[in-house]
């Protein structure tokens, strides 16, 4: 079960709950969101973020931390619904960042004050029914995989081998030509994830599959098929449900992409040093699949994991819930549906 603590422990937990906390303060007097704009603002600009005072709100007098941990401890939070839950999970997904600095807000809400504010809104999320199935293993009979129509007509199949003789050479290229200090604004491959080229699925909730609704750098794609997949009997799925069992991933299934990765994950985690991530290929060999879970998502992603000694990893790139598939283990059946999903009504049509 998804935990109060669980959810105060990482960054997208964070801010999922200062979303919450923001759209509880829309009905009462917005001290808090006036707060949280100011110190957001102030933080990002003081950790040289080129950011604009536009979208922050009016200035008028500007308010301080103090104020945001006072606005938090008089919130009256009221009822909270699946809805809000949802639109404030949303939310956290898509500000995922593994290529920039932490904005204002993930940076604010890390705060000692803040998330000790926020504790009272994490035991309120953590009791409701919504969250109960985020930290469960991926329902092997209700995997439904997405075709966007906006994305058009997917990547040919590849060879995990192929895949990972590529990651290699570009290791080679870049310990050579991004050489220089890890502060560089150098960008690359940033992601951990498998593969995009492999099948992946999401369970369905409500009927819409959670992967048209938990999107990472979401494009604003509304409409896709959604095709039910038949899972193998025994098939092995290895289960991301903490840091600890990417931690766990990664060691027993190592590969160095120190020099591609880098620059990107030390914006992303203030870490400078030696970064895995799993080699598929290999991991291939003893599961058919991985599976994120939510609970895992909000607690580990955008941090830097210790994996042995040297050796750190981000999950990036990985939306939550997402079984990705590396072996034929699962197939598609004749069954598919027709989903287009309204964000702004947080509905299918």
């Amino acid at each position: 079960m998804m935990t109060a603590e669980r959810l105060l422990a990482g960054p997208r937990g964070r801010r999922l709950l200062l979303h919450v906390a923001l759209t509880c303060d829309l009905d009462q007097e917005q001290s808090l969101a006036r707060a949280v704009s100011d110190t957001s603002y102030a933080i990002a600009v003081t950790r040289g973020h080129a950011v604009s005072r536009f979208g922050w709100g009016d200035p008028g007098p500007e308010r301080t931390m103090a104020d945001v941990v006072a606005a938090l401890g008089s919130l009256d939070l009221g009822p909270i619904g699946d809805a809000v839950v949802w639109e404030a999970l949303s939310a956290s997904v898509d500000s995922a960042m593994y290529w920039q600095e932490p904005d204002g807000d993930d940076l604010l809400a890390a705060r000692p004050a803040v998330v000790e504010g926020l504790g009272p809104v994490a035991e309120r999320v953590a009791a409701l029914p919504t969250p109960l199935w985020w930290g469960g293993p991926a329902p092997v009979g209700d995997q439904w995989e997405l075709q966007w129509d906006e994305a058009g007509a997917g990547p040919p199949r590849g060879t995990l081998a192929g895949w990972r003789e590529e990651v290699l050479l570009e290791e080679e290229r870049a310990t050579v030509e991004r050489a220089g200090s890890v502060q560089e604004m150098i960008s690359g491959f940033w992601w951990s994830r498998p593969p995009h080229w492999l099948c992946s699925s999401t369970r369905l909730v409500d009927g819409v599959p959670v992967g048209m609704r938990l999107v990472e750098d979401a494009l604003g794609w509304t409409r896709a098929t959604a095709t039910r997949l038949q899972v193998a009997a025994g098939a092995r799925i290895y289960e991301v449900d903490s840091a600890a069992a990417w931690a766990g991933l990664c060691r027993e299934f190592p590969l160095e992409v120190t020099a591609q990765r880098r620059h990107d994950w030390y914006r992303t985690t203030g870490r400078e040093g030696r970064w895995v991530v799993p080699d598929w290929a290999a991991v291939a060999g003893s599961y058919d699949a991985v599976h994120l879970s939510v609970e895992g998502y909000l607690e580990a992603a955008t941090t830097a994991i210790p994996v042995a000694g040297e050796l750190a990893s981000v999950i990036a790139g990985w939306d939550p819930d997402t079984t990705w598939w590396l072996t034929d283990a699962a197939t598609p059946t004749g069954q598919s549906r027709r989903v287009v999903w309204d964000p702004d009504a947080g509905q299918a049509g």
